[in-house]
């Protein structure tokens, strides 16, 4: 039983890597974008591939005797398509009604899943990145900073569960922003511009959300977007959101006196 890492962009790929590592698991390790150097550096077995050659991927994988593996990183459509498509993949894309990233995905899973490759979730090897349900770092919450985040979760909840976005803005009781297309740091630009100083964020998975390929995530974007707009407080999913560079971002998170919360259905 062999583990791999199929490697897109970003932070998350190499804390994968890190936590195999400390549980003992030397992975092959697949990159898909710019990132081989690093993993290198780390001392891992690298290889490089566009996932846009889907059988070449899957050759590889196996080549290495992968026979389970976690897929982390950014890889966005245009990294999908660029350069030439094999016809494995435009076979799957073929198949598929609609085709946002989702289901693009989740065909990507059971691709491999079918060639004897299982997929584990994104937050098998990356639990210290998770908060459990709890006040993180900040001031004390007044009652009507809890009711906006108790509005702020059912909203991201119900807009989740119609796969339009994941992340809310209110303030006294009103919902100022939701995200779409944008992203989560837009999104709070955006309400922080109509709401703004101390409005109240609030970010959480999909009711439908796959942990195999998709977690959601904030970062230090995310607490400067915050910064910028003279958030009052974040509240995030607990046990489903990756808190990146975790210790800088609560310790200048409270440094601008913003709370940061990991709540759930019944509360912080």
């Amino acid at each position: 039983m062999s583990w791999g890492i199929l490697a897109g962009q970003g932070l998350l790929p190499l804390e994968v890597g890190e936590g195999m590592k400390r549980e003992g698991i030397e992975p092959f390790v697949l990159c898909l974008g710019e990132n081989a150097a690093q993993f290198r550096e780390a001392g891992f077995n690298v290889g490089e591939a566009q996932l846009g050659q889907l059988g070449s991927v899957r050759r590889l994988l196996i080549e290495h005797r992968v026979d389970q593996m976690v897929m982390i990183g950014r890889v966005g459509k245009e990294n999908l398509l660029a350069g030439a498509v094999d016809q494995e993949l435009l076979g799957l894309f073929a198949q598929l009604a609609k085709k946002n990233d989702d289901t693009l995905q989740l065909a990507i899973v059971n691709y491999f899943e079918e060639h004897g490759i299982r997929i584990e979730t994104q937050t098998r090897f990356l639990k210290h990145l998770i908060p459990d349900r709890g006040v993180l770092t900040g001031p004390a919450i007044s009652p009507e900073e809890k009711a906006d985040l108790e509005l702020g979760f059912r909203m991201a909840k119900a807009i989740g569960r119609l796969d339009i976005g994941q992340s809310v803005v209110v303030k006294k009781g009103m919902v100022l922003a939701i995200e779409a297309v944008e992203g989560t740091d837009q999104t709070i630009l955006r309400g922080g511009q109509y709401g703004g100083s101390g409005v109240v964020v609030v970010k959480v998975a999909k009711p439908q959300q796959d942990f195999r390929f998709d977690v959601p995530a904030i970062g230090l974007n995310t607490l400067q977007a915050l910064i910028t707009v003279k958030a009052r407080i974040l509240g995030v999913e607990a046990g489903a959101t990756f808190i990146l560079d975790r210790e800088k971002f609560l310790a200048e998170a409270e440094a601008h006196g913003i709370t940061v919360v990991a709540l759930d259905e019944v509360g912080a």
